[in-house]
């Protein structure tokens, strides 16, 4: 996806998500953590530290915060996103907002918790990419800590997305795509046209040509447990399934 359409996209993104139950997630997430993290809480004043990897406009990052007082972290590539998301959080917010590449990040210290939801890691096509997030635990990713993300599931990319397009109208934005799939790679092609306005009457058009890749839990554990990640359980939710690993002990 280009940046220019990413940056618009960014003005949209929480009407785009409007389907996604946040406060439901949010609260799954916090069970999750509750039970199965066993890490020395890194954050502030004894607080567990969570790293949310692609966290867009920061609506999970924030919920996790205010509603469940975490110590958080947000990571996204789009300046603009970190934009919308500190403007949600508000002045009293201690959330520290990072502008990098999700699969290249670096931080100062060891995270309890990594999250990345809504699909982010199937927007992850390159599997040397992917790798990379992986690996990368054994630098921040605190002992008994937990990867916690969520996939689509194969009836999602090859039923509800398939070869087929979609047309969706909002008050401040219509955004149309044509998608393919391709059984063999496991790679979702989505060309996007978005028409939006900033004044209510004059339209502007942005075109960007989007990719996803299907993931098996069975490839997703295996990768996991190269780089020191035992699998703790899922969850399905719809079309997705929400995994849990944690870091354990060598």
């Amino acid at each position: 996806m280009n940046e220019e359409f990413y940056d618009i996209i960014a003005r949209y993104y929480d009407s785009m998500q409007e389907g996604i139950d946040h406060d439901s997630w949010a609260k799954m997430l916090d069970s999750f953590i509750k039970e199965y993290c066993k890490s020395e809480p890194q954050g502030e004043d004894g607080k567990r530290l969570i790293c949310d990897l692609g966290c867009g406009s920061g609506t999970i990052t924030i919920k996790l915060e205010q509603d469940y007082g975490y110590d958080l972290i947000g990571i996204d590539h789009s300046v603009l996103m970190l934009d919308e998301a500190r403007n949600l959080a508000g002045e009293d917010s201690t959330i520290l907002w990072l502008n990098q590449d999700i699969t290249e990040y670096e931080l100062y210290g060891k995270a309890d918790v990594f999250i990345c939801t809504t699909e982010t890691v199937n927007h992850i096509t390159e599997r040397e990419a992917l790798t990379r997030i992986f690996e990368s635990f054994a630098t921040y990713l605190e002992e008994g800590g937990l990867f916690i993300f969520d996939v689509a599931t194969k009836e999602h990319f090859e039923k509800t997305l398939g070869d087929n397009v979609f047309f969706e109208d909002y008050d401040d934005f219509t955004l149309l795509w044509d998608n393919s799939y391709d059984e063999e790679t496991g790679l979702s092609t989505s060309d996007m046209t978005i028409f939006y306005s900033e004044d209510g009457q004059n339209y502007s058009r942005a075109d960007a040509t989007v990719y996803e890749r299907y993931y098996s839990e069975d490839y997703l554990k295996d990768l996991a447990g190269e780089y020191g990640l035992s699998y703790i359980t899922r969850k399905e939710e719809g079309e997705r399934v929400f995994l849990v690993f944690r870091r354990d002990g060598e």
